[in-house]
């Protein structure tokens, strides 16, 4: 039985270029992260078994996100790290553990803590976040991957916001408190020398 549509040449170019089209999509997306191997990767966890999470994420040029992932693939832990300074001996997994085997590391948030935290960090920035919750910046940054929160999100809360004047919420950081504590300071100085010229 012969099909409906005819092959025609103008049809078989179609399909290569539709063809074509989707090989470089594919490429594109696979392009965009970069691709480590697994000896790279327990390399880097070695590393900041005894050095810590950034200093292992500068000096390999990596995200910080990325070596307290790789650290929960190999098993490595708060305590390996205590242990490994301590002198002793420590033993990483040559290959990723599987998911029964990881060991939870740190504390544990509740889902409504994450998306508080991950929602105020829009309008603060991740390292404000960190700062006013106490909490790490891989964290923050982790949890606004797990809500969907990316750059454009900052941009529309901008947007959304600035018809009200609403240039931003939450607490000032620490460095603001203290040149505001400066200020005061000076000025009660000021004040208090008026009280004392008038009595």
């Amino acid at each position: 039985m012969k099909s409906s549509k005819a092959t025609t040449p103008r049809r078989v170019k179609k399909q290569q270029s539709r063809s074509a089209a989707k090989k470089i999509a594919k490429k594109k997306v696979s392009s965009s992260r970069p691709h480590y191997s697994e000896a790279f990767r327990r390399k880097v966890v070695q590393f900041s078994v005894t050095n810590g999470i950034v200093t292992a994420a500068e000096k390999f040029a990596v995200s910080t996100p990325s070596v307290t992932n790789w650290r929960k693939l190999y098993g490595v832990s708060r305590e390996t790290k205590v242990a490994a300074i301590g002198g002793r001996r420590v033993k990483i997994a040559k290959k990723p553990l599987p998911k029964s085997q990881r060991v939870a590391t740190g504390r544990k948030f509740s889902p409504t803590f994450r998306k508080e935290v991950a929602e105020f960090s829009i309008s603060e920035g991740v390292a404000r976040t960190a700062d006013r919750f106490g909490v790490s910046t891989p964290s923050v940054t982790n949890w606004r991957r797990e809500f969907g929160i990316t750059r454009q999100s900052r941009q529309k809360w901008l947007k959304e916001n600035s018809k009200n004047g609403v240039q931003r919420r939450g607490t000032p950081s620490r460095r603001e408190l203290e040149a505001l504590q400066k200020k005061l300071g000076t000025l009660h100085e000021q004040v208090k020398g008026w009280l004392d010229q008038q009595s």
